[in-house]
C-alpha cells in the first residue's frame, strides 16, 4: 500500500475472512500485520468470570416461570 492509496476498509481484516481477502488480493499480508500492530491493548477491560452476575431462573429476570418450568396443579 502506498501513501497515495486509501487505507483498506477495516472489515477486510475480520479474522473470519482475512485469509480469503489476502488470497483474493484485496489486502496483503503486510497490510494485515500492520493492522494488527495498530490495535490497542484492551486487556485492562477483561472481566473475571467471578464478576459475572448469577443467571436468573426466569427469562430476563421477569419473575415469571419459563415455559419449561412445571406448573403446580390448580
Amino acid at each position: 500500500m502506498t501513501r497515495d492509496e486509501e487505507a483498506p476498509d477495516p472489515s477486510l481484516f475480520d479474522r473470519r475472512i482475512v485469509e480469503r481477502n489476502i488470497k483474493r488480493g484485496l489486502i496483503t499480508r503486510k497490510d494485515y500485520e500492520k493492522f494488527l500492530k495498530s490495535l490497542s491493548d484492551a486487556s485492562d477491560k477483561i472481566k473475571s468470570p467471578d464478576d459475572a452476575p448469577e443467571p436468573s431462573s426466569s427469562p430476563a429476570g421477569t419473575g415469571t416461570p419459563s415455559p419449561t418450568t412445571p406448573r403446580e396443579p390448580v
